[in-house]
């Protein structure tokens, strides 16, 4: 008879086979179709060509060599298939491409005090990287460096934009740069890196861009999001008291949220969900298995700032973190174990009554809340030192609305940021209680496309009632408020949905906090045949939600495909 851990191994090995398929198949359904149907119509065209040749007496060898290196020029220029998706993942594919393929580094000139002048790179402009055909983006911006007026690439003897000034307008381009952050695209790059150099440059994304994606896609997404199931599964094992209970969570974890939807493509939100599971996983054994060895706070601290890292809001989620480890007291030495404090609490341990914090045992880890603190740290030097490489400023792109709005070159034409004049959800829903409603259960609902997610609530409030476990439903319901009251109190402009996309995006990485709650409410269920139907039926169309969009997470989901057919 099988075990319930064996139970939950063999959901995510499933799980994560699912995944493997379609990262190893990943690819743009609508572009490869169309380039098939070119390659036909390419291939009539020569091979008409080529029977006319063959009829033809004095045809020569020289001639069939150079109609067949025509037909493959023109097979070429007709290839559309990638396997990239969307403006989101293709400007941090841009970065990334930056980072690693010389020949897309932007240079520019230096002019010194002395008169002299030299070429240098200027990191994590992706102006080559944008104009290469099926690889551009809208999800950039432009600005100058402070030091020097950008020249830009091909300036100032190729830059249309600066011929266009008037000679008086001293006045330059500037350099284009993706608006995410360069912390995560810059680790993302490493796995692409030692590929480029093992290769000698031989295998890049401009040759092999399928084999690369593929390969990046299952060191930064699928390995990561498979330690964070094992976690959250043993998270579940901890809080939950049945079987049904704890199997129905780590079912629901693995097939029925959208984390495992959005696998197939470069975003910040796995890393985000991952870093969150880990810094829980941590906190809670600090806080409730009394954890003291350094390694938990290290991690704790380390992946609660990564996670602000991917997420600005989970900012909250650390600080929080932080003050729950606060409130902790370490555990005392076995000598000190006989004090009268020691004995009232294991006494309250034994009669079900303790709640970790309710007696005070001990002194404060400081040692542990240094490390942690050095931890976190560590991340913000790596977000802001990155960021102040790229944009020579401390802020984020995404901060400073003035560079959004621009001209720049693409294919030999000057056009104007997509941001003058943005289309359909990016322009913004006019209406906020329209865009709660839709936010909740609406066409991007997170409980009309993922019901299971009202379980989880149903057992946050359980756990306010149980003194085991107030503390833990505090943070996760004070970071869960928090975060969607940011979101939707957010300016028109902003209030998008997350852009054409399968769910409600900026929500996802709570998804840790919700799945260790989920656990009671699945327990309460399992004690009742109609409410195990009702959590069941929750579950199938959570898992229907996160199958539509399988091929291509940056889709509508079905409920805005049912009202646009409805209405």
């Amino acid at each position: 008879m099988l075990t319930r851990k064996q139970v939950y191994t063999l959901l995510i090995v499933i799980s994560a086979g699912l995944m493997l398929g379609r990262i190893i198949a990943v690819n743009r359904i609508d572009t490869l179709l169309l380039q098939q149907s070119r390659f036909s119509a390419v291939n009539n065209t020569y091979n008409e060509r080529e029977k006319q040749l063959r009829e033809s007496e004095d045809a020569t060898e020289e001639q069939f060599a150079e109609l067949d290196e025509r037909r493959q020029q023109a097979l070429e220029n007709e290839r559309r298939e990638l396997p990239v998706f969307s403006a989101n993942d293709r400007s941090r594919w841009a970065t990334i491409r930056v980072l690693v393929e010389p020949e897309m580094q932007v240079q520019r000139t230096v002019y010194l005090s002395n008169g002299e002048q030299r070429t240098e790179t200027v990191w994590y402009a992706i102006d080559k990287a944008q104009n290469v055909r099926g690889w551009d983006t809208i999800d950039m911006v432009k600005h100058d460096l402070p030091d020097q007026p950008g020249i830009g690439f091909g300036c100032p003897d190729e830059c249309k934009i600066c011929k266009a000034r008037p000679e008086d307008d001293e006045s330059k381009c500037g350099y284009l740069y993706s608006s995410k952050p360069p912390l995560l695209p810059t680790l993302m790059a490493i796995p692409y890196y030692i590929i480029y150099i093992a290769s000698d440059g031989k295998i890049s994304l401009a040759e092999h861009p399928h084999l690369v994606v593929r390969v990046t896609l299952i060191v930064c997404n699928l390995i990561p999001l498979m330690l964070c199931w094992f976690l959250l599964a043993r998270l579940i094992e901890r809080f939950g008291t049945t079987d049904w209970g704890r199997i129905f969570c780590v079912a629901f974890i693995c097939f029925g949220t959208f984390i495992s939807t959005f696998a197939v493509t470069l975003n910040n939100h796995l890393p985000g969900v991952v870093s969150v599971a880990i810094a829980f996983y941590c906190a809670v054994r600090i806080v409730y298995d009394k954890e003291t060895r350094w390694r938990y706070y290290v991690a704790a601290g380390f992946f609660s700032a990564f996670a602000v890292t991917c997420e600005k809001p989970a900012l909250l989620f650390c600080c929080l973190i932080a003050l729950w480890l606060c409130l902790q007291r370490k555990t005392l030495t076995e000598k000190d174990s006989q004090s009268p404090e020691c004995k009232l609490r294991d006494e309250a341990e034994n009669t079900g009554s303790y709640e970790p914090g309710s007696v005070k045992v001990g002194a404060i880890n400081i040692s542990g809340l240094i490390v942690f603190t050095l931890a976190a740290l560590l991340v913000a030097a790596g977000h802001f030192g990155t960021n102040y490489i790229a944009h020579k400023t401390m802020l984020p792109a995404y901060s400073q609305q003035g560079w959004y709005f621009y001209e720049y070159e693409r294919e030999g034409r000057v056009r104007p940021s997509y941001w003058y004049n943005p289309s359909g959800f990016d322009k913004g829903e006019e209406s906020q209680l329209d865009y709660v409603f839709h936010s909740t259960v609406g066409h991007h609902g997170l409980f009309s496309l993922t019901p299971v997610w009202i379980l989880s609530f149903i057992g946050i409030g359980f756990w306010l009632f149980d003194r085991r476990y107030r503390s833990i439903a505090l943070l996760i319901l004070l970071t869960s408020v928090v975060v969607f009251l940011f979101y939707m109190s957010l300016k028109q402009e902003l209030r998008n949905y997350g852009g054409n996309t399968s769910a409600l995006r900026w929500l996802f990485w709570l998804a840790p906090l919700w799945s260790a709650a989920l656990v009671a409410a699945a327990d309460w269920c399992s004690r009742n045949v109609l409410l195990r139907a009702v959590a069941l039926i929750c579950l199938a169309l959570s898992v229907m939600s996160a199958a539509y969009p399988i091929w291509n997470p940056w889709t509508m989901p079905w409920t805005f495909n049912l009202l646009q057919y409805v209405w």
